[in-house]
């Protein structure tokens, strides 16, 4: 596969690569190098911050969606959230059957405070690298963010495919 690729060069050392990412980027995932608090939260906890941060309101199922979970796991989600402090459900007027989820000031404060600590990071990175390097860096990034996305299109189209076998039982 991997001699396939165009360009693919079978002398550059990835595991190596990765390693020394790994090595120099680790301080990242150091709960000491980021607000403590953030740490409390899952991996879909904080998509779902994200989320209504960005939307303002949603109902279950769009939460469901966005984090790509059953909606029996996006409840959970929604109530460590609710119990958390970090969203409010508030039930329609109208029907008492539609919930929607919107952030609370505490969890919209809270997604502030991270968002201008990642800003901060993002614009010192920035400020280093010339305009070419800034040019090449959204290009790669793009790239990047296509060859993900594409991946995980063709993930779920493999849960499509596969078919229930029909046991004939004698």
């Amino acid at each position: 596969m991997e001699e396939c690729i165009v360009g693919f060069n079978e002398n550059i050392d990835f595991e190596g690569i990765i390693f020394s990412c790994i090595d120099e980027f680790k301080f990242l995932v150091f709960p000491d190098k980021w607000n403590s608090t953030f740490m409390d939260y899952s991996k879909n906890e904080i998509m779902v911050l994200i989320f209504l941060y960005r939307c303002k309101t949603a109902n279950m199922t769009e939460i469901s969606k966005y984090i790509n979970a059953p909606l029996n796991t996006t409840t959970g989600v929604v109530n460590r959230l609710e119990k958390k402090k970090m969203i409010q459900r508030i039930r329609n007027k109208e029907d008492r059957r539609i919930v929607e989820i919107i952030l609370t000031e505490e969890g919209s404060k809270f997604i502030d405070e991270e968002k201008q600590v990642i800003i901060k990071i993002i614009k010192k990175i920035y400020k280093e690298l010339t305009e070419d390097e800034k040019t090449a860096a959204v290009s790669i990034f793009s790239k990047v963010r296509n060859v993900l996305i594409e991946q995980l299109y063709s993930k779920d189209e493999k849960k499509q495919k596969k078919k229930i076998k029909k046991i004939e039982i004698e």
